[in-house]
């Protein structure tokens, strides 16, 4: 929950003596060479290029761009900025287990505690062929974004809707992650 990434914050603060952004810096982002990747701190607006954001306004109906949102009241929960690119590179980092030892990358993936459901940071997603999934998603005025990755993370995708009023979006994103995780059927096109 986002309460338990605040109090995360506050540990690494406690624990390291340096700020939760410092140490995303240095321990994720500049290892990775995650370029597109920053933490805003005192900037107010979005790093070049970016896409747009827009919500439904509940008055009128119509779309309102909700694009220059500071993500800084999210502190550790939510203040990182990233990139489609960026994201798949920590996924396939994480889950292939550059990140983690492989007894924390193990309680990361457990999800006994949850029945299944989630496991520290990710869940999994079981689709028709088989095929589970890990990942996450993140949801703010104007924006979805989800990734998703295979166990051993050389398989990932991330997206990102600019609008949080898509009609359809479970639908949607159970189809996409079908086609892009399930392999086609024999005789079928990819």
């Amino acid at each position: 929950s986002n309460t338990n990434y605040a109090v995360l914050g506050l540990v690494v603060q406690r624990v390291t003596g340096h700020g939760y952004a410092t140490e995303i810096r240095n321990r994720l982002i500049t290892p990775l060479r995650l370029k597109g990747t920053s933490l805003p701190g005192s900037r107010t607006s979005l790093p070049a290029p970016h896409g747009r954001a827009y919500t439904r306004d509940p008055a009128d109906g119509t779309l309102r761009d909700v694009t220059a949102l500071d993500p800084r009241t999210a502190g550790p929960a939510g203040e990182l900025i990233s990139t489609l690119d960026d994201l798949n590179r920590f996924y396939a980092a994480l889950l292939g287990g550059r990140l983690l030892a492989p007894a924390q990358l193990a309680l990361l993936l457990n999800t006994e505690a949850t029945q299944g459901v989630y496991g520290l940071g990710i869940y999994p997603q079981k689709l028709s062929c088989g095929t589970t999934v890990w990942g996450h998603n993140g949801h703010i005025a104007g924006s979805y974004v989800r990734t998703a990755a295979t166990r051993d993370g050389r398989h990932t995708l991330t997206y990102r809707i600019d609008t949080d009023t898509l009609a359809d979006a479970d639908t949607l994103e159970a189809a996409l992650l079908e086609a892009e995780f399930c392999p086609a059927a024999p005789g079928g096109s990819p």
